[in-house]
């Protein structure tokens, strides 16, 4: 506690200081983190200021974006009000989570991310490779919170992470950079881009990064020290597009994105690069969109493969033992929406075909073993929203409704082999499930003044089974688990008030509160069976109830436009309210879900140098349903310092991140790496 709130009085002086500098401050221009006039798209898929957007949407500029001291994008997402990332040590995380408003950090499959409008959550496992999302490639964020499942289906119960990729504006650049830092590690760029005339432009861009990492596994976890050693990693990707604009009403964006990726998982029996993960990664995405009058339309296609592999090995006793983990996931789809503008109303209409697959399994080196697992989802959806415009524009009503269809198909499990043979039992083919959807939104936001903006709103939304769950049997943390065909969607209604008040003309307050209750959330409950006669056997079941409350509050001041302060503040209460299976976890928190987090930032450009402080605070994060286990809050700061040279031709930055080098938990298995420090240089050349 005490750390919680000398966090509070430190970043409440650094707001205090930001007040008083500004009193002398020169005045240069800056982006801010969200101002009432600006221009967002993720609300309602088209374009419109924020004021008549009747809900919660944070956006982290360009400018953020260069000067945050951070090095990947969901580490630039932590520091937004309402998000938690479980991300603690650099570039070396192979998976991290994001969710929004408490909804259990470890199912990223509660949050939508999409890229460009586009979904690129996996329905294999939900979640979202955040390492294959380069910086650079990146214009800007926005992230709509609470259910956003009536436009765009499943996985927004949480809310929506919306990135949108950089387009050229000169009619030729050329952007390079390396940089240095921690535990050997580097990083290079190359970015070329031309507008080669008002219709067609084209952007490529490719990186390398590698670093010898370090163990982020506590000693006390360790399952045999003599085999422990630093996780590295190796990683690098391309990403090229194409825009094609020859009339106003036929527009085209082609991009694909490759990445690929070695990260070491911090043990070494035999193998010669010991225990390590790799990703082939493969997005393609073709954007049809154009506009004539009061009609507009948006089209997309897209496809996104992941081949994945693990290499597992390990000791039993004096027996060496390896298997592989090859997976193939694909999730492919099409998208298109229709909207016509009235005099006093915006009407959107529209549908949606995805598809996801998985084709894996675990392939034993050292035995003649197999377990492999196939399935595939199919959801069609249509979806409507009218928003109309009353009393001169100042109240905006949004109604919305969405239906959804899901099919579960061509399931199937095979254990092959002596030492598998436990899971015999539940081989062939797995039944087929059908289960559909209605996503109903209702909110106004109300603009009585140029200085006031308030909405309220009721939405719900869903999110599909990951087919994990639906048609993989195996080990999980609990144990023995086996499929569940059977398992329908988790649901949420969310009922929120909020709104952003001008203070004065440079200082304005945005707080936000919501209620949400959601029924049939998955967990792990106990079949009844016994493996060896004595191990329960587990599944996911859709059986609880959830309660969620909470409070978001930001704080924006820009006193000169060019020294930009935020402090914000998180309150989540999500508690399981109802399992009859297991009544001794009801009322307990949600995994991953801190109570309470304090963040803020002073950032400061166009001077002497950029320069950006920023700290956050999150409070004690439960591990296990039944709150036995616990991992204790932590405070991290952070800064960083740059300065464009030569007429913006060269670029000179250092980052520390963790400045005091607290090497916190992030999540139950991982240690922080502390501090990290690095240093960049790049050019800019445009013409």
């Amino acid at each position: 506690m005490q750390l919680k709130y000398s966090l509070i009085t430190t970043l409440s002086a650094l707001l205090l200081s930001g007040l008083y500098l500004g009193t002398y401050a020169r005045t240069e221009t800056v982006d801010t983190t969200l101002v009432l006039h600006e221009v967002v798209v993720t609300g309602s898929r088209t374009e419109r200021p924020v004021t008549q957007s009747p809900g919660s949407i944070s956006i982290v500029s360009p400018v953020l974006l260069r000067n945050t001291p951070a090095q990947s994008v969901d580490d630039i997402l932590t520091m937004i009000s309402g998000v938690n990332t479980t991300r603690s040590d650099g570039i070396s995380n192979m998976h991290t989570n994001v969710s929004i408003r408490g909804l259990a950090g470890d199912e990223q499959g509660r949050t939508l991310v999409l890229f460009d409008g586009i979904p690129i959550n996996t329905s294999d496992e939900g979640g979202v490779n955040w390492n294959s999302l380069h910086m650079d490639n990146i214009q800007r964020i926005e992230v709509f919170k609470g259910p956003g499942s009536s436009l765009y289906g499943n996985n927004a119960m949480g809310g929506v992470i919306n990135i949108i990729s950089k387009k050229p504006f000169s009619p030729f650049s050329v952007n390079a950079s390396g940089s240095y830092g921690s535990l050997n590690t580097w990083k290079t760029n190359l970015g070329i881009s031309s507008r080669v005339n008002d219709k067609f432009s084209v952007f490529l861009s490719g990186y390398y990064n590698k670093s010898d990492g370090f163990n982020n596994v506590p000693d006390s976890l360790r399952t045999n020290p003599d085999y422990s050693v630093a996780r590295f990693v190796k990683e690098g990707g391309l990403y090229a597009k194409i825009l094609y604009s020859p009339t106003a009403l036929f527009n085209i964006d082609l991009a694909y994105d490759l990445y690929k990726d070695k990260r070491g998982e911090g043990e070494k029996i035999q193998a010669p690069d010991g225990e390590y993960r790799h990703f082939n990664h493969h997005r393609v995405q073709g954007r049809f969109y154009g506009e004539k009058g009061k009609f507009s339309y948006n089209a997309a296609l897209y496809f996104q493969r992941q081949d994945y592999f693990k290499l597992d090995e390990r000791m039993k006793n004096s027996d060496y033992q390896r298997f592989d983990v090859k997976s193939h996931r694909d999730d492919w789809g099409a998208i298109m929406h229709l909207r016509l503008s009235g005099k006093f109303n915006d009407l959107v209409i529209g549908s949606e075909f995805k598809n996801g697959s998985i084709d894996g399994g675990d392939h034993y080196v050292t035995s003649p073993d197999k377990v492999l697992n196939r399935g595939t989802i199919r959801i069609i959806s249509v979806f409507a929203q009218d928003e109309l415009s009353l009393l001169n524009k100042k109240i905006w009503l949004q109604m919305a409704l969405r239906y959804d269809n899901a099919y579960f198909h061509k399931g199937w499990f095979e254990a092959i082999g002596e030492n598998v043979s436990d899971f015999n039992t539940y081989n062939g083919k797995l039944k087929n499930n059908r289960w559909e959807h209605f996503s109903p939104r209702i909110a106004l936001r109300y603009n009585p003044t140029e200085t006031i903006s308030a909405y309220i709103s009721y939405s719900q939304g869903f999110r599909a089974s990951i087919l994990d769950d639906l048609c993989r049997s195996g080990w999980m943390w609990v144990g023995p688990k086996i499929a569940n065909p059977d398992l329908g969607p988790e649901q949420i209604d969310n009922y929120e008030i909020g709104g952003t008040f001008r203070l004065t003309g440079t200082l304005s307050f945005s707080p936000s509160f919501y209620y949400a209750k959601g029924k049939d959330f998955l967990y792990y409950v106990a079949t009844g069976e016994k493996m060896w006669g004595k191990r329960d056997i587990f599944q996911r079941r859709n059986i609880s109830k959830v309660d969620v409350k909470g409070i978001e509050a930001d704080l924006n001041y820009t006193p000169v436009n060019n020294l930009k302060i935020n402090l914000n503040y998180s309150y989540n209460d999500a508690k399981i309210k109802d399992f009859k299976e297991q009544p001794e976890l009801n009322d307990k928190l949600l995994t991953y879900a801190p109570k309470h987090q304090v963040k803020g930032y002073i950032l400061w450009t166009g001077g002497i140098v950029d320069a950006m402080f920023r700290g956050r605070y999150k409070s004690k994060q439960y591990t296990s349903e039944d709150n036995s286990t616990a991992i204790k809050g932590f405070a991290i700061w952070d800064a960083q310092l740059s300065k464009w040279l030569f007429r913006h031709r060269l670029y000179v930055s250092g980052e520390i991140i963790n400045i005091f080098n607290n090497r916190h938990m992030n999540t139950k298995e991982y240690m922080s790496a502390g501090r990290l420090m690095n240093i960049k240089l790049a050019v800019n050349i445009n013409r």
